[in-house]
């Protein structure tokens, strides 16, 4: 019985630890994506660039995209921005939103 009781205990623990969703489609855990450092680069909707610097959370990431396109007027529609995850030696490991 203690056998059993230990081998659920061991397989509860494996499902938990396996069941965060971002390691379907990176190297990361969600926690560590949301609290990673990143660049930030803004797109205006004709393909231009324009790199907006580092930050360090994938919320300031997207934060600091949304308030230069306020502060470019650029509507809604017209723009994006890709964060790229500094990881392992890169400049872009991953890229997120």
């Amino acid at each position: 019985m203690n056998i059993l009781r230990i081998g659920i205990i061991i397989l509860i623990g494996i499902i938990i630890t396996s069941c965060d969703e971002c390691k379907s489609y990176s190297d990361f855990s969600c926690k560590q994506i949301s609290k990673a450092d990143y660049n930030v680069y803004f797109y205006y909707s004709g393909g231009s660039e324009v790199y907006l610097g580092q930050t360090s959370s994938l919320e300031s990431c997207g934060n600091s995209a949304r308030s230069f396109a306020y502060s470019e007027s650029v509507s809604s529609s017209n723009w994006g921005y890709i964060c790229c995850m500094i990881a392992n030696g890169s400049s872009c490991y991953e890229k997120h939103r």
